[in-house]
């Protein structure tokens, strides 16, 4: 319940400046507590845009806060929490849901990948570092980032990554070199999941008119044990 506590004593309510103060602890505890810590490009891009998704889509919208207010109670029902303090906080697996009398996401305010992935970007305005390339060289706290014109093959650097739509662009393609072949059997229902994923953002790479990128520098991450670990666990 860590990472629960923290976003709790945050603040009665929850916005997107907490959302980045809460990825960017996230982050950081990672770094400092975890030897393999790595961050992918779908993976770093994952991370904080799941941090700040409760913002996005689990928001109480009225006519006096037409922006939306996200309470520590909404949190709790949609996380499956009880209790009220740190401390007393138990997890539920399996009870996570809805509140009662909330409706769907009106249709004209859609939530699309390409906003999901230029919201990290103002999350890590707020808090820069937020997204990084790289990761821990097998000790805590040895972070060593990746330069994004090594990755792209001079395609994209920091500086031409806040122009235009360069940065929706290299989230985009470089989330597709992270992923691997769906259409491998041994994937399974995994594949088909990631087969979707590719499904939805190639076509938004296409409409942003993003530069082609005839490969990604994958070797760049061999240096990191975090980047061959594969993970397991319940499902």
């Amino acid at each position: 319940m860590r990472r629960w506590e923290h976003l709790w004593n945050l603040g009665e309510t929850h916005g997107l400046d907490e959302a980045a103060a809460q990825s960017y602890y996230n982050t950081r505890w990672s770094i400092l507590n975890n030897p393999c810590y790595f961050s992918s490009p779908l993976g770093g891009l994952l991370a904080p845009a799941a941090t700040r998704l409760p913002v996005d889509m689990m928001s109480n919208h009225s006519a006096e806060v037409p922006g939306g207010t996200l309470m520590r109670d909404v949190l709790k029902s949609f996380f499956s929490v009880s209790g009220d303090a740190p401390g007393e906080f138990v997890w539920t697996p399996g009870n996570e849901r809805i509140p009662q009398n909330w409706y769907k996401r009106a249709s004209l305010q859609a939530f699309t990948a390409t906003e999901a992935i230029l919201g990290v970007f103002t999350l890590n305005s707020a808090y820069p570092g937020i997204y990084r390339l790289g990761g821990n060289t097998g000790t805590v706290n040895s972070f060593t980032g990746v330069d994004t014109a090594n990755f792209t093959g001079g395609i994209f650097n920091l500086e031409t990554l806040t122009q235009g739509n360069n940065a929706a662009c290299f989230f985009l393609q470089a989330s597709l070199s992270d992923l691997p072949d769906a259409a491998a059997p041994v994937l399974g229902a995994i594949g088909s999941a990631l087969g979707w994923v590719i499904q939805q953002l190639g076509p938004s790479a296409e409409a942003l008119g993003c530069p082609q990128l005839k490969a990604f520098n994958n070797d760049v991450f061999n240096q990191f044990p975090g980047a061959a670990y594969i993970g397991s666990g319940e499902a």
